[in-house]
Formats: C-alpha cells, structure tokens, sequence
C-alpha cells in the first residue's frame, strides 16, 4: 500500500514517521553544548567514513562524534543542518567547534551527536527491496540533495534508523560541491564509479519494476521553495565567507542558490515528466530507426552497470580503499598538530 502524503489535509503516515525521526535526532540541548567540557569517550564502534573520527561525552554522559576535515567540509555540513532544521526534516545536529584533543592539541572539529546503527545494514541495490517509506523518503530527499548541491548520496550515507529502516542521511559534508552548479539529472553523481541510492531508484521506475508517489517529490519542493528566504540567505551566506574569499564570488554562488529555491518546485515538475517519458520509451519495442534503438539501448546498460558498480565499490576492494584513507587522513592530521605545536 503506497504511504498517503496531502499536505494540508492531515497528517501523513509518512510525515508522522519524519517528524518522529527529526525530533529524535534534532536534540535541544545540542545548541548549547559547550565544546571546552566535552572530554574523550570510545569512539571503536564507528568503521564507515573515510575521514578522522574522534568520540566525545558531555557532563550528562551523552556522546558525540569530532570529524577532522577541511574547513569547507564541516562548514558545508553545518549550512546543510542549519537549512534542514529551518525545513523542518530530520539531519543530524552539525557545529564547527574549537576543542583540545590529546596528541593533536587545539583542533577545529565539526561536531555531532552520535547515532547508534549498524553498518552492515544497508538499502540494497535493488528497490524492490525497500519498503514504501523508503522508496518515498529518498525520492523526497533529492529535492534536499538538488537545493544543497549534494550528490554524495550512495547507500552507505543512510543510517536505517528504528524497525522501520527509515534512511537518515547522516552525511552531509560534500553539500555546494559544485558551487551549485550540477545538473539536475537521475544521471548525476559525485562520483562516476560510485552510484547514489536515488540512481537506483530512478533506474527502477525507468524500467518499469517500480511505481513511485511523485507527489511526495512535488510536496517537498514545494516546502524548500516556501522557506524564508532572507534566513536561507543567511545560511548560505555564511557558508561562502568561509569558502569564497572573492566577494563577487560569494554574491554569484548565494544567487544561484537561491535561484534553486526559487524555482525547485516548477524544476522537479519537469524532472518527473522527462522521467515519465524516459520510462514509456523504454518500455516500447525498439522503434525502427537505429538512433532509438540505440538510445534506448544505451539506457538500460547504464542503468544495469550501475549494480556492479556498487557491488564494487561495498565490496573487499572498496572497504579497503576506504581504510587506507582513513588511516592516511589520521596520518596527514596528526603531522599537521604535530608541526603546528
């Protein structure tokens, strides 16, 4: 039975299930943690990730995660909560904080409370697989991940939170990665070898072996566009002091975010369209022109090249590049504290 979604008209059992999540993983009290009390706590259940990763416990015992990274990262993942808050959608608290850890001293760290959720479980290439609030959560999210420029979407980014599995983006640090410049396409990723969890969505409704509730899409479009837009001014604005030290630059890239904004709900509108029309092409017998024979053809092994790929990339050869990574970017921070001190 496919989730009801009418805005205006009620609540939803899907919106039920994403206020449950944000109110869970939005804590009040985050906004006044003071990060000079926290002090070092076991951080050995967290694998994923490529990037350092540190644990941390406040005075009531509750415990966070320190991610190192390049300045622009943790500024991007914090501009990303901030606008997901003022949404009102769920996404992990993210605040770019001053600390001192031992061994590395005075650090900049992007702070964040800790989730509990097992690795090994994960959204499986095969949408058929997921339950409806999965299929409808991720396809609502691409509204998120077009306005935040965030194409670092693969399966490994969702923690499947509760019984229900509902996938928590728990990563969004790769956020304006293009300066907001990416192309609104089912065939977009951060990475070529790495496919997103929506492209296998798409690639599934395209052939045909699922249906998907567009109007959940349509419905959170239509709530990014509504935002008050002198506060994701603000947002964004803060983001580019710390990436852009030209001032015209700044001014061009919060423009075409806000150009996002403006126009996302007419934009995802257009989006489902050439959706629909790429999934009645491809379900028709090959026409007689060998031009659509061939773009038809071409449709369907990208779309069944992008499984392998993923079976890759989450299999031996991608879990150890993965660690040779974390393990150099430890290194790399550890020299650096190292020579500042």
């Amino acid at each position: 039975m496919r989730i009801p979604y009418q805005p205006g008209h009620g609540v939803s059992e899907l919106e039920k299930a994403i206020e449950r999540v944000r109110l869970e993983f939005d804590p009040g009290h985050f906004a006044t943690v003071e990060a000079a009390l926290l002090r070092p706590s076991d951080l050995s259940e967290v694998r994923a990730g490529t990037k350092p990763l540190y644990g941390m416990m406040d005075q009531a015992q509750r415990r966070y995660a320190l991610k190192l990274g390049r300045l622009e990262l943790m500024a991007a993942e914090q501009a990303a909560y901030e606008l997901r808050h003022l949404g009102r959608r769920p996404c992990l608290p993210a605040r770019v904080v001053d600390v001192e850890l031992e061994g590395l001293g005075p650090v900049q760290g992007l702070l964040k409370p800790f989730v509990e959720f097992d690795p090994k479980r994960e959204l499986s290439p095969d949408t058929r697989t997921w339950s409806e609030l999965q299929r409808s959560v991720v396809l609502l999210e691409h509204a998120w991940e077009w306005l935040l420029d965030n194409s670092d979407t693969n399966t490994s980014q969702y923690a499947l939170i509760g019984e229900q599995g509902y996938p928590l983006n728990i990563d969004w640090d790769r956020s304006f990665a293009t300066g907001a410049r990416s192309e609104l396409s089912r065939f977009e990723k951060y990475k070529v070898v790495l496919p997103n969890a929506r492209t296998f969505l798409y690639s599934d409704y395209v052939e045909g072996k699922i249906d998907l509730p567009f109007s959940v899409l349509h419905a959170e479009a239509r709530r990014i566009r509504l935002l008050p837009v002198t506060r994701v001014r603000e947002i964004v604005e803060g983001y580019a002091r710390v990436c852009f030290a030209d001032a015209a630059e700044r001014a061009a890239f919060v423009s075409r975010v806000l150009r996002r904004q403006r126009h996302i709900e007419a934009d995802f509108k257009r989006f489902a369209r050439d959706l629909l029309r790429e999934r009645v092409a491809v379900s028709v017998a090959p026409q007689a022109d060998v031009q659509s024979r061939l773009r038809q053809g071409m449709t369907l092994l990208w779309d069944r090249s992008q499984v392998p790929l993923h079976w890759i990339a989450r299999g031996p050869v991608g879990t150890t590049g993965r660690k040779l990574l974390r393990f150099a970017r430890r290194r790399l921070w550890f020299n650096l504290a190292q020579r500042s001190s």
